[in-house]
Formats: C-alpha cells, structure tokens, sequence
C-alpha cells in the first residue's frame, strides 16, 4: 500500500468513518505484532495483545495528529499493552497446564520468535521500527519516509545502522 493510501485511510479514521480500518489494520498489523512477539515470544498471547493495541488506538485515535505519528503510537501501545500483560504475569504465581506445552502452532513460530527476541535486544526502537516496516512488512524507504514523517536520509541511515549492529552481533556469536 502507498503511504498517501495510508494517510487518507487514517484521516477518515480521525473523522469518525471506520469503513476503511481493516485497510489501515492491515497495512500496520505486522509490524507492530513482531513488536509484542519480541517481547512476549508466545505467538497466541501476542495475537491476543495485537488485538487490545488496536482497541486502545481506536479509543485515542483522536489525539494523533498525522499518520506517521499513529505509526510511532501503535508502537509504543502495543510495548505499553506488553508490558501491563509482562507485569500481571509475573504476579500470577499458578501456571495452567497450557503453559508447560506450547500448541503446535507456537512451534513454528518459536524459531522465527527467538530471532526477533534477539533482533530486538539488539536495535533501538525507531532502528526495530524502521527494520520492520522495510523487512517484515515490505515497505520501501521512500514509503516509510512518508509514513514515519522523516527524512529519506535518516530512515536510510537508521536501517543501515541496524543492519551494521546486527551483522556485528552475528560475527560476535560465530567467533
């Protein structure tokens, strides 16, 4: 999706008309879902908390000025959201049955969790961002320029430098 498409799309949000939300859903969702699957590397609770991001977005979508800050938003929901969940987790003292033996599903999703988990330990939050938007969801630097609201020169040079930290990381662990 072009980022103007995703603009327009967030204005009618702003304007109360949630006909188009499943386009501004889908065009967001994966990003910010790999956010919470880093921090909570439980793919079903991290589906389940994607959802609650998106509830609470929609309640404050007001407050949000341009889209390339509703970008940034989501983000920072979605780790607030994480870390409400993180917190009550780590109070309950019980552990459910569920919770010794992952689902299948979460098995092909493990490998792919720990490599965010680790991706994520690495880059700052705006290096993740940017890392996400271009790998997981495809976008181009010229689109997330526009999305994010920052130069071209400073979305390139902060996925360069994420690419560098990583790489670095990677010859760390091979030595």
């Amino acid at each position: 999706m072009v980022s103007m498409d995703l603009e327009t799309v967030f204005q009618q949000l702003r304007n109360g008309d949630r006909s188009n939300f499943a386009t501004f859903y889908e065009s967001t969702k994966k990003s910010v879902f790999y956010n919470i699957l880093a921090l909570t590397k439980n793919y079903d609770t991290s589906e389940d908390l994607l959802q609650e991001t998106f509830i609470r977005f929609l309640q404050k979508i007001d407050e949000i000025k341009d889209v390339g800050k509703a970008v940034g938003y989501l983000f920072t929901i979605s780790r607030n959201v994480t870390l409400d969940w993180l917190k009550k987790e780590s109070r309950s003292s019980e552990l459910e049955f569920e919770d010794l033996s992952p689902s299948y599903d979460s098995y092909s999703h493990i490998e792919e969790s720990l490599l965010l988990v680790k991706i994520r330990g690495v880059l700052k939050d705006k290096e993740f961002q940017i890392f996400t938007l271009h790998v997981l969801d495809d976008m181009t630097f010229e689109e997330i320029h526009h999305l994010l609201k920052r130069p071209l020169g400073t979305v390139l040079w902060t996925y360069n430098n994420a690419i560098k930290k990583l790489r670095k990381e990677i010859s760390y662990e091979d030595a």
